[in-house]
Order: structure tokens, then sequence, then C-alpha cells
């Protein structure tokens, strides 16, 4: 087996050295992609399209083999990293040496590139095997709608781990007896696995981390988009659908909830003006200092639920940030409303969270209640409600001057 690290010294490596240390120590990383399948066909087109997409973005060399087992290897040398790469730190983009970024960094990557291939090859498993089949096949507890091309092909987060091992390459696996063998990129769909036996292979010299690569940033766009796509997947779909979604016993009240979207896009044509905003949203909008990115994610779902164009709700947002006290780095900004876009583009919009959830609202002090919020449970539902109460005045005004 060989390191997935480069090390000064590796005789200094020590169980005992904590974080800190091996980060110093650590010369470098290579990225590999550790593809280990419970269908070795699907496993051979989910290498494939990784390799392609790597070379799409200009990465070279790119090496790949067999592990000798159920999967594939894809490694990304150390000599196309940047030194330096910006990354997310408490609420702040900070510059890091990538040496030191490892595994968090590798994991990014590897978690970014899969999501990149996963329609792909989706399609392909489709194409190809009944799901209802497979699933039966593998033994997996899921239903149909529930499946992904992630239960077939994992990528191994185990070996992107510190002080973790890979095969050597022309190493025997020692559950199989096959080798370990480099594949140039038209091999692999075509690879018999028997041709990896020590009987059957034939050496072909295959280049596999040994040649000299000159030093280059070609895998600076990649980890641009990768950490630019973590910030934006920051909370999990999970934890997102739990928080921002209603429970079914309160399904009534999501069905309310949307009619009052609807009534309130006609009753305004249009956006929503800011004087119709409850108490909440306006406080978050006058400046905040804590649960900025809360509020983020409270302010983009408040204004495109209301009419607000994507060009109006971006001005906004950077004119809010402009004035909090601690403003956000412009990027985060940038990175959420881009997610948020395509979100709503499939049709898979968020409402905004309820006004019970004291996390989006009390906690960070823009909770102050007044005369409507007592009659409604959702922030989208206020200038509906503000509209009908404003002109119950009026009337009662007309009334009293008569």
């Amino acid at each position: 087996h060989v390191s997935v690290e480069r090390w000064y010294n590796p005789l200094n490596l020590s169980a005992k050295l904590k974080k800190k240390e091996l980060n110093e120590l650590r010369l470098g990383w290579d990225l590999v992609i550790d593809l280990d399948s419970k269908n070795i066909e699907i496993a051979k087109y989910a290498t494939l399209l990784i390799y392609e997409f790597l070379e799409g973005n200009n990465i070279e060399p790119i090496y790949v083999k067999y592990s000798g087992g159920k999967g594939f290897h894809i490694v990304v040398p150390w000599e196309l990293f940047p030194d330096r790469v910006m990354v997310e730190k408490k609420e702040e983009l900070v510059e890091e040496e990538t040496r030191k970024l490892f595994p968090e960094l590798a994991r990014t990557i590897s978690s970014y590139i899969a999501s990149k291939i996963e329609n792909k090859l989706r399609k392909y498993i489709e194409k190809k095997w009944s799901i209802s089949e497979l699933i039966k096949e593998l033994g997996l507890n899921i239903l149909e709608e529930q499946f992904s091309p992630f239960h077939v092909v994992e990528i191994d987060t185990i070996l992107i781990s510190s002080r973790h091992l890979f095969r050597l390459v022309y190493s025997i696996n020692e559950k199989t007896g096959r080798l370990s063998i480099p594949l140039r990129p038209r091999d692999i769909l075509n690879l018999d696995l028997e041709y990896a036996s020590i009987d059957n292979y034939s050496y072909e010299g295959l280049p596999f981390l040994t040649e000299e690569v000159k030093k280059e940033n070609k895998m600076e766009n990649i980890i641009y988009d990768a950490i630019k796509w973590e910030v934006s997947n920051k909370i999990d779909k999970e934890k997102l659908e739990a928080i921002t979604r209603l429970s079914k016993s309160d399904a009534e009240l999501e069905e309310e909830l949307e009619k009052d979207i609807k009534r309130t896009k006609v009753k305004f044509r249009g956006k929503v003006p800011e004087e119709y905003f409850p108490p909440c949203i306006k406080n978050i909008l006058s400046g905040i200092e804590d649960g900025r990115k809360r509020a983020v994610f409270v302010l983009i779902n408040f204004l495109a639920n209301l009419g607000w164009s994507w060009e109006d709700i971006e001005k906004k947002l950077n004119e809010w940030n402009n004035n909090n006290p601690d403003p956000l780095r412009d990027r985060y900004i940038e990175y959420q409303l881009e997610w948020h876009k395509e979100r709503y583009k499939k049709e898979l919009k968020y409402l905004t969270p309820n006004c019970a959830n004291e996390i989006y609202y009390k906690d960070i002090g823009v909770c102050k209640p007044d005369e409507i919020c007592n009659m409604i449970k959702n922030p989208l539902s206020y200038p509906l409600k503000k509209l009908k109460v404003d002109k119950y005045k009026k009337s009662e005004e007309q009334k009293q001057k008569k």
C-alpha cells in the first residue's frame, strides 16, 4: 500500500501527533477517488464519467487503475494543485495552504465530482437495468423512488482520511488474487477482470504516479467550484427539509400558506412592497450582528415567494449585507443565490421557516411581534393579513368621519 499524503519526513510520523503537527509535516496530497462497487459494470461507467469530467476541466495527467477487487482508483497528482486556496471558516472566506486542508478539501472535491456525474450515471443505470430488479438483486432496503446511483457505486470516504493508505499499483488483492493494474481511459469499459489475474496480465509499462509532473495550478477552478458548491449546500438536504418544511400533521397549514402566497401576488400585482413586510423581516433588513447566514436563507425565500425578481433580491441582499456591522463575504451571498435559483427553476422552492421556529427569529433577536403577528403562523402570510387589516381600519375611519 502507499500513502495518499506526501510527507517532508515520513520517519517523523507518529500516532501521537496532533492534527496541527501533521499539517506542518505534510508536503502535499494526491486526490485519490476510490470507487467501490456492488456492480462492476456500473463502476466502470462511473470511473469513465469521473475521468471525462476531469479531462473536460483540462486536468492532465489523470491516473486510473483497477483496484484488483470491486472498484477503481482515479488519481490527480499533487503537482496540479495550487499552493493556497480560499476556504470558509467561521462564516468567513480565508486563504489557507492547500497542503494543510487534507482530508476536508479532498472530501469536498470528491463529493462535488460525484454530484456532477450523478445524472449521467443515473440515466445509464436506468437504461441498462430495471431499478426494482437492481434493488432486489443488491439487497437494498429502499423504495424505488429513493434509489440513487451511489447505492450501487460508493466513493469511499474512509480512504479520504489522514494517514490512510491505498493499494499500490501491481500489488495483489489478497481477496481476489487479482492485480491492481493501471488502465488507459479507452480500456475502462472493456476491462475483463480475468485480465488482471497474475497468469493473464502482461506488463505494459503504463505510468502511475511515477512520471515527473510539471507544477501547475490546473485544479484551481475545480477547487473553486467545489468550495462554492459546498457553501451552497452547507445545510444538508435532510436538515433543510426538517427546518423549513411543515410536518404531515401540519399539511393544512402548508396548504393555507400556499394559498396566501398566491392571493398575495394577485393583490399586489407583482412584488410585495417593503411597507407590508412583517417586523421580523424589517428587523433583519435594518441590520443584524448574529445569525447572518440564517437571515440570508430567510430573506431569499421570503422575497422569492412574494414576487421579487432574482435581480431585485440580489440587489436587496447586497444592500443589506453592506449595511451590516460585520458583512458576510460577497461570495457567500453569490453562492446562496445561485443555489436557490437552481432549486426554484426545478420547482423545489422553500417556504420561510414558521414563526414558531425560534432559531430563525427569536434566537437572532428579530422577533418583535405586532398585532398582526398574532394572526399568522408564517411571515409569508403577513402582507395579505396586513392588507386586510389596513383596509378594515380605513373603512372604520371613514365610518367615524361620517
